[in-house]
């Protein structure tokens, strides 16, 4: 099939329906009915100044009844006229045509046959006023008609073409020169009324055009309201609605009839967006906007609905109007309260800790900054703690990460429920938790508070039927004027925490300046662990271990110091803890056990050696391999050795497994400093420890205190171990140490740290 011309698609589409030609022949005819009295009374005026100054009285009956006749139509013109206008006579399209049609031909008739009667008998001058009056009538008539083409076309011709044959009945050339100025007249008029009535009809059709348009754009925008979450809004510029779509009033609960002229500020007043969050800072903004006349776009709006709360998004712009301050505002909205939603989901999450519910890291140094500004201006004072729990990590290794989860839990809630509304309690990561003081008197009352959570922390915590004794050490800091900022805060609270941590476990302790040193330090000695210990640096030192019956040593304690060139002489219960964070342990604690095996390759076969060991080194994969390394390298044997681990190290599975490991080697394990920590009878039963090293805290009790000792002395022999007793500095303490069957003690009644030489020269006299 072939492509219609464009011109011919063009003509279709401007052709009028019979429908459409039936509307407009109506329009046409009702503005002509309008325009009909004004006509008449024209109409009426002319007759009467052509009977009163042109038609001669003794004119015989014709002329006479003349102006009977012509009145006649002009009333009657007028009286319908009035009447349809009214609404008295109920308009009929063929009838009021055919009526029309016959006012305007009688009317012309009766102007032309006036004038073939009176041009005979007129003079010059009257003759002039007739063909004047005659030009204004037709003229006049084809203006009022020219709505309605054919019935222009019947006035023109009924009162032209009589009028043309009185002109060309009349003598003389002046007749003859005016019936062709009417035949140039009449085709002009015709003409004329032609081209109106096309404009009227264009304009007809251009009004159709428009209504087509209208038409499908509405049903395209209902169709779109109905099926899209999207709906379209309009106001005039004093921001009252012209436009809710029926959806979105239904969707809101309203009616759209009743929302049409009230203002949005009512509307939203009504649905409570005031009242909810955010909204009066969204309302604030369109208001802006409007005041300025500027779009906006995505406002977020809440809106109640039906006693839920829903988010609609607007976005719009004014459109001049016709007057300069004249403005109407279009634009969009949709529901987007799913999506606000789940928005508001993923926000939560990212400032909630997914395990304990706190707030987590982010949300928590969001909240700092924020108090920190407003302690900046002026209001109260805030203070900063960080809270590390002390046992969790071996809770965490031994019993697994599920049971570790439900302390943090636990531990979480109760933190929550000690700090209430005055504190922000905030989960920072792993055991770690930090609470903000939003209001501090002094120091004292934080440290008070402070206790409160020591308290509920010592609580042991149960879980899946483990009695779990956790505790915490807290650090804090307030600040002493108000221009810290947010990190100042930070640094100082996690340096008063290491401190407390440092000090021992349920400690809680203040920021010093002091700590900023040891701070300093810290990070000097990291800096020179990660460029690395040589050998060389390290001096060892020996602590001897006397036997109490003998007097004679039987076994020292290295202690390591490192010769570092920028902070001097280092000792290892200093810098091995840097290694540990470091993560240097095993390669630092090879280099002290093979030096420690060295100097004992230089001793008597008979004296121990005591090296400390972390829990970390115990860890290694190549712990094993590398104490039977050393040990064959330099001839020790391994019953020579003890590795003492301090009670308070966390002991994992790995650990336990090196633990073992080196046992089957032949080298003793000892409990460091028992009853500082947290081990239990079972650990010392399940482990292969062969001696317990009782702190001195115990030792150094006046004599009549000697039977907690005695009890501890004999709770670690009815174990199968043997306890060596530390701190014994004066000769009572070793009485007191021989009375209770000690047999080995440190402390000055066995002498102090000295080096390996100095400790050779002793042990060729012991052993002479």
């Amino acid at each position: 099939m072939g492509f219609e011309p464009r011109s011919a698609l063009l003509a279709e589409q401007r052709a009028l329906t019979a429908a459409q030609r039936r509307d407009l022949r109506n329009r046409q005819i009702t503005v002509s009915f309008t325009m009909l009295p004004w006509a008449a009374a024209v109409h009426l005026l002319v007759v009467l100044g052509l009977s009163m100054y042109v038609i001669p009285e003794d004119g015989g009956l014709l002329l006479r009844a003349w102006p009977i006749a012509a009145g006649v139509v002009g009333l009657v013109g007028a009286y319908v006229g009035v009447a349809v206008r009214r609404g008295a006579i109920v308009q009929s399209e063929h009838l009021a045509y055919i009526f029309l049609a016959f006012e305007f031909a009688a009317a012309g008739v009766l102007y032309s046959a006036l004038a073939i009667v009176l041009y005979p008998i007129l003079d010059d001058a009257g003759d002039l006023v007739m063909t004047g009056t005659m030009a204004a009538i037709i003229g006049a008539g084809a203006l009022t008609t020219a709505v309605l083409r054919s019935l222009g076309v019947i006035w023109i011709l009924s009162s032209t073409v009589i009028l043309g044959i009185a002109f060309w009945q009349q003598p003389g050339p002046e007749f003859g020169r005016l019936l062709i100025s009417l035949l140039v007249y009449g085709t002009a008029l015709i003409a004329g009324t032609i081209v109106v009535s096309g404009h009227i009809e264009g304009r007809y059709k251009a009004e159709l055009s428009a209504a087509a348009e209208r038409t499908v754009a509405q049903m395209l925008l209902d169709d779109f309201e109905g099926n899209a979450a999207d709906f379209v809004w309009e106001t005039d510029s004093k921001g009252r609605f012209l436009r809710i779509p029926s959806r979105l009033a239904f969707d809101a609960g309203i009616d759209p009839a009743a929302v049409r002229g009230v203002s949005w500020q009512q509307l939203f007043a009504e649905l409570g967006s005031y009242e909810l969050p955010g909204g009066r800072d969204a309302l604030l903004e369109l208001e802006k906007a409007r005041s300025a006349k500027d779009a906006f776009v995505d406002v977020m709006l809440p809106v109640r609905v039906r006693d839920a709360i829903r988010w609609w998004k607007l976005s719009g712009r004014p459109t001049p109007g016709l007057a300069p301050d004249d403005f109407v505002w279009r634009g969009v909205g949709s529901d987007v309260t799913d999506v606000k939603i789940q928005s508001d989901e993923i926000v939560r999450m990212g400032l909630i800790d997914a395990l304990t519910g706190m707030p987590n890291r982010h949300n928590f140094w969001l909240e700092l900054e924020r108090s920190v500004r407003n302690s900046e201006q002026g209001k109260p004072r805030i203070a900063l703690a960080m809270l590390d729990l002390d046992n969790f990590k071996s809770v965490n290794d031994t019993l697994g990460h599920s049971i570790g989860d439900e302390v943090l839990k636990e531990v979480g809630a109760r933190l929550v429920e000690v700090g209430g509304a005055a504190h922000l309690c905030a989960r920072l990561g792993g055991d770690e938790f930090a609470i903000l003081f939003r209001t501090v008197d002094d120091h004292d009352s934080v440290h008070t508070d402070l206790l409160s959570y020591v308290d509920i922390l010592r609580e042991p915590v149960l879980v899946s039927g483990n009695r779990l004794d956790i505790g915490c050490s807290i650090g804090f800091h307030v600040p002493a004027d108000r221009g810290q900022t947010a990190d100042a805060l930070l640094v100082a609270a996690d340096l008063a925490l290491y401190a407390a941590k440092e000090s021992g476990r349920g400690t809680i302790l203040q920021y010093q300046h002091s700590m900023q040193l040891t701070a300093t330090r810290r990070a000097h000695l990291l800096e020179d662990i990660g460029n690395g210990v040589s050998p060389d640096d390290i001096e060892l030192r020996f602590l001897p271990q006397l036997d109490v019956a003998s007097r004679s040593i039987v076994a020292v304690e290295v202690k390591a110091t490192w010769n570092n060139a920028r902070l001097g002489m280092v000792p290892a219960t200093e810098f091995m803890v840097v290694v540990d964070d470091a993560g240097l342990s095993s390669t630092v604690g090879s280099m002290l056990f093979e030096k420690a095996c060295s100097a004992a390759s230089k001793m008597p076969g008979d004296i121990r050696l005591a090296i400390s060991v972390s829990g970390r080194e115990l860890e290694s994969d190549g712990l094993v391999d590398h104490v039977a390394d050393a040990l064959d390298r330099w001839g020790v044997l391994a019953r020579r050795i003890e590795l003492q681990l301090t009670e308070s190290s966390a002991i994992s599975d790995r650990a336990k497994a090196g633990m073992r490991g080196v046992a089957g080697l032949g080298v003793s394990l000892t409990v460091d400093e028992f009853g500082t920590g947290f081990s239990s009878l079972a650990s010392l039963s399940d482990l292969p420890f062969t001696r317990v090293r009782v702190d001195r805290s115990f030792s150094g009790t006046v004599p009549g205190q000697w039977p907690i000792l005695a009890a501890v002395v004999t709770l670690v022999e009815s174990l199968g171990l043997e306890a060596v007793m530390l701190g014994v500095d004066s000769e009572v303490q070793l009485a007191g140490a021989a009375d209770m069957k000690v047999r080995t003690v440190q402390g000055r009644v066995a002498g102090e740290a000295m080096t390996l030489e100095n400790l050779m020269r002793i042990l060729s006299v012991h052993h002479e």
